[in-house]
């Protein structure tokens, strides 16, 4: 299979994690002056346990390696990781080890499982690097003994350049454009666009993309909406725990879409379940206590399920207006933006404290005046004096039009006028001729030594 012959074998394979590969080596160069556990999260095909396992064998560690088809429970924990961190190997090298996929040690298969791995990594004389798809399911515990480090889910460009490289040296025949669509469609997983380039062939021609299918993340979404709705069971929280969004974008989603499934009382009660979950997030995000987020989750998700049954087959599933609101609003917030960072700039101030400002301006866009004056000193263009006030911008422009043709007008507004000045200058020169005369007049007074 291509995506073994293809397996990065340096750190310089790893395509569009350069950043998070500095961190990780960071980390492990440093890993004897603070013990703590690695814990990098990400999404799935991002290079998570890749880079670990090239870790290892670029740097001649050995690995000891659980992953999620394991049973993790205390006992096994204990027996195989727990002795793996305590001793070393038979010539003194150190071990790496490597707990796949932390974020679902969790239900009776792994009782006592997050207890006994806090013990471990506390009391481990070897490195232990953790991975999980959301960091948030990780216990509280783990996650303030560890330290996090995020891969960023892969771009397409990073993909697309990857499969031209490899399908440069297998000889397959295909055009730039398909390979972009295959790497577009694999939703940032790298593993899933190279076995979907291994399972179209030697020969790609247009079209052929269509036949593996799209893997991205709106994709994704409503396929585990449609479990949530359908299973009528609390496992179905598992299907999201790859749906590549953060807790409180999950919460609009479901939040949208629970009215279309259920009715009356199972609509009332999972209704209840997402307030409880909205609450949890927010204490989450005030406290910084992220060990909420996995009660959110389970309300959200598991609870949602369990208390409704549909009958429909089909659901019209849709994005949440929040967004399509932020989408239509996003040139007015845009605006509104740039005539904040003009008044903090004239002001000296932060964009909130412009805030305050704005009633004021506004009020002095009653007078045309006035508003050319205030609009001039804070160089808004025709645009800003329309989103400040829609109702009188035409006069506050036509006062400005008027200011910029009259420059003398302008200036007698704002200085002393000119009569005041010959006044004053005149006074100057007067005051000026009788200092000349006074010292004239010590002069020829000034007496010499013969006098005294």
């Amino acid at each position: 299979m291509l995506v073994e012959k293809y397996f990065p074998k340096n750190f310089s394979e790893i395509k569009g994690q350069q950043a998070v590969v500095k961190s990780v080596l960071a980390w492990i160069n440093t890993w004897g002056v603070e013990k703590k556990a690695l814990l990098i999260y990400g999404p799935p095909g991002s290079g998570k346990t890749t880079l670990v396992k090239v870790l290892s064998k670029d740097l001649g560690y050995d690995l000891i390696e659980l992953n999620a088809s394991d049973k993790r429970d205390q006992h096994i924990l204990n027996r195989i990781v727990g002795n793996a961190a305590s001793s070393k190997t038979l010539f003194g090298y150190k071990k790496i080890i490597l707990l796949d996929e932390a974020d679902n040690i969790h239900g009776k298969e792994d009782f006592g499982g997050s207890k006994a791995l806090l013990e471990i990594i506390k009391n481990t004389q070897n490195p232990i690097i953790l991975t999980a798809n959301s960091y948030w399911e990780v216990s509280q515990s783990i996650r303030d003994n560890s330290k996090l480090i995020q891969f960023k889910k892969l771009q397409s460009r990073t993909i697309f350049s990857r499969l031209k490289e490899i399908a440069l040296a297998e000889n397959i025949v295909s055009d730039e454009e398909t390979l972009m669509k295959v790497a577009e469609q694999a939703g940032g997983d790298m593993r899933a666009a190279i076995n979907d380039l291994d399972s179209l062939g030697k020969k790609l021609v247009k079209g052929d993309e269509k036949l593996i299918g799209s893997r991205d993340t709106e994709t994704s979404i409503f396929e585990a909406l449609s479990k949530l709705y359908m299973s009528n069971s609390i496992d179905v929280r598992k299907e999201f725990f790859n749906v590549d969004k953060k807790p409180e974008e999950l919460l609009l989603w479901i939040n949208e879409n629970t009215p279309k499934a259920y009715k009356g009382n199972d609509l009332i009660q999972a209704s209840a379940l997402l307030s409880k979950s909205d609450i949890y997030l927010k204490r989450a995000f005030n406290t910084r206590n992220y060990s909420m987020w996995k009660y959110a989750s389970d309300l959200m998700t598991g609870g949602v399920s369990v208390v409704g049954k549909t009958d429909s087959r089909y659901i019209p599933f849709s994005p949440p207006k929040y967004f399509q609101i932020l989408g239509s609003s996003k040139k007015k917030r845009e605006m509104k933006k740039k005539i904040l960072e003009k008044i903090g700039k004239k002001c000296h101030c932060s964009k909130n404290v412009a805030k305050s400002y704005l009633p004021m301006i506004l009020a002095l866009f009653l007078n045309p005046k006035k508003g050319a004056l205030i609009a001039n000193f804070f160089e808004f263009d025709m645009e800003e004096i329309k989103f400040i006030d829609e109702k009188n911008y035409r006069k506050v422009i036509l006062a400005r039009e008027e200011l910029l043709k009259e420059p003398e007008k302008m200036e007698k507004d704002r200085v002393i006028p000119k009569s005041s000045e010959e006044k004053i200058e005149s006074k100057k020169e007067f005051s000026k001729e009788k200092e000349d005369q006074k010292l004239k007049k010590e002069i020829n007074q000034q007496k010499t030594l013969f006098d005294y």
